[in-house]
């Protein structure tokens, strides 16, 4: 029986201080060297990485996926624990200083917790996680102990019946549970909100409502041609972000606020007289690519450069095929420059083109 390949000890820290060269050229190894940003060869520096942890997800929201379906792999197909907190340090090495844990659904994920425990040991100054809230109270406690920053949670409608037909047939009562669960835990927690013309638009200044009485952020995204649901979720159900924002400037004063550290998409505003903050994302009517600063690695290890393409590179093999962490740091820093695409192909002339899961992170 052939022996396995050789691989070097692996240590978390090693590739804070080694480097490649920039740019196009062959893959290199490291060598001593400053710590330089991971840049694309469009002048945007990636600093945000959103993990996808697992597939599974156990809601079938209409915008997102059809009914009954779910992703199947194969268990060997998926990253174990350790390739995760492996990539992890090899992304943290590379300068990315905020990740996002993400799905289908992270909370389904056995070993989320301790995944926030090493990313923290890993020193990422920010960790946080997007969850659709539904096991939130069984695991905000664990979390809140591991040391997560911030949360994000999916809440498309305050209404028990337009709740259960956009998720085909949640409980709303769960994921409202879980907020007052992390709420008395956690910081900040923030609302996201698909914008959903036959759904929720009549709803969005109760939804900001709910967010200033409890204490919590809330941001509405305009809806994009994900997941197996496929461009009707555009051409049917579309909201611009601009008539959202008009509809809650009904009822509330919205005050312009600067870009958050990371540079998000997000356009963001304070509701005068009160510490929540509303942000509006708008990928479809306001292209937003020129300040990207994210990656995305899905739970099978593929390191994809943009939501709206289907480029990206199999790290899992590399990671199974024992190469250095050196040797990683290089192979992401030059495919992230050759690859990364200027922009998102979601639109054509007002005409969604992409149909993608959303299994890599959303």
């Amino acid at each position: 029986m052939r022996a396995a390949p050789a691989r070097d000890v692996f240590d978390p820290g090693a590739i804070v201080a080694q480097d490649v060269k920039q740019g196009p050229d062959l893959i290199e190894e490291a060598g001593p060297g400053a710590h330089r940003p991971l840049d694309d060869r469009f002048g945007r520096t990636l600093t945000y990485l959103r993990v996808s942890l697992t597939e599974r997800c156990n809601l079938r929201c209409e915008y997102c996926a059809l009914p009954g379906a779910q992703p199947r792999f194969d268990r060997n197909e998926l990253l174990r624990p350790e390739e995760f907190d492996q990539l992890l340090a090899v992304f943290r090495g590379l300068g990315i200083r905020h990740v996002r844990f993400t799905g289908g659904e992270p909370l389904l994920y056995p070993g989320l917790a301790e995944r926030v425990i090493q990313a923290r040991a890993l020193g990422f100054p920010q960790v946080s996680l997007t969850t659709n809230g539904y096991l939130l109270a069984r695991h905000a406690s664990a979390l809140a102990s591991a040391g997560l920053d911030r949360i994000n949670v999916s809440l498309d409608s305050l209404d028990r019946d337009q709740f259960a037909r956009i998720t085909r047939g949640g409980d709303l009562r769960h994921v409202l549970r879980g907020l007052e669960r992390a709420r008395a835990l956690m910081g900040r927690i923030k609302l996201n909100v698909v914008l959903l013309r036959d759904r929720n638009l009549d709803e969005l200044p109760t939804l900001v409502a709910f967010a200033v009485a409890q204490g919590f952020d809330i941001q509405f995204i305009e809806t994009m041609p994900l997941g197996q649901a496929g461009s009707a979720a555009v051409t049917e159900r579309y909201v611009s972000a601009a008539i959202a924002h008009a509809r809650i400037a009904e009822h509330y004063t919205l005050q312009p606020l600067s870009h958050a550290f990371d540079r998000g998409p997000a356009n963001r505003f304070l509701v005068e007289g009160t510490g929540t903050r509303v942000g509006f994302i708008s990928p479809i009517s306001d292209r937003f690519c020129a300040s990207c600063n994210r990656l995305r690695l899905t739970a099978t290890g593929r390191l994809v450069y943009c939501l709206g393409h289907t480029d990206g590179v199999d790290l899992r093999e590399e990671v199974r095929g024992g190469q250095t962490v050196e040797r990683l740091a290089a192979l992401i820093r030059a495919r992230v420059w050759q690859e990364k695409p200027e922009r998102h192909g979601f639109t054509e002339d007002g005409h969604a083109v992409l149909v993608r899961m959303m299994a890599v992170g959303g």
